[in-house]
């Protein structure tokens, strides 16, 4: 698990105050672009995935990912 990954899933945690057990995978967009994917594997038939992405630098990208979770 890389370092993104885990700083995601303190966001999770603290804002569902429960700890995510799901698939979860961050990777860097690719050529061209600063960003990053966020994968997440909720193992649910109705909502297998869930794909974020945005071309922001980390910090904001993970900015980006707590206003994301706060807004679904």
């Amino acid at each position: 698990m890389n370092s993104m990954e885990e700083a995601i899933l303190n966001i999770i945690e603290k804002r569902y105050k429960r700890k995510y057990t799901g698939g979860i995978k961050v990777t860097k967009l690719g050529t061209g672009w600063a960003g990053y994917k966020l994968v997440l594997d909720l193992g649910n038939p109705d909502k297998r995935l869930i794909q974020i992405s945005a071309d922001l630098e980390a910090e904001d990208f993970l900015k980006f990912i707590e206003q994301e979770l706060i807004s679904r």
